[in-house]
């Protein structure tokens, strides 16, 4: 994890990152996506893109049926989170 990232995540929301990501590397159908809070900082998202999406760092990731159904609900979850477009886009 990159330094400045350890930083501005507490440890609670680390937990929830490192609980998805283990997940989603064991192919669980029923993944534990982070909360809201989380899922709307960038610092956080880039984090899951670079450890579950980047080729160069996964690049054997699980089948990728799995993976765009993944990355939908991932991507419904962190637009849902966002509760001021004009400030958080």
């Amino acid at each position: 994890m990159e330094k400045g990232m350890a930083n501005t995540k507490p440890s609670g929301a680390r937990r929830q990152l490192d609980r998805f990501c283990r997940q989603y590397i064991q192919v669980q159908l029923n993944l534990d996506f982070p909360d809201g809070e989380c899922l709307r900082q960038d610092v956080y998202q880039e984090e899951i893109y670079s450890r579950l999406f980047d080729e160069n760092n996964l690049p054997r990731g699980p089948p990728k049926r799995y993976q765009l159904k993944a990355l939908k609900e991932l991507t419904e979850r962190i637009e849902d989170s966002i509760q001021d477009w004009e400030e958080e886009v």
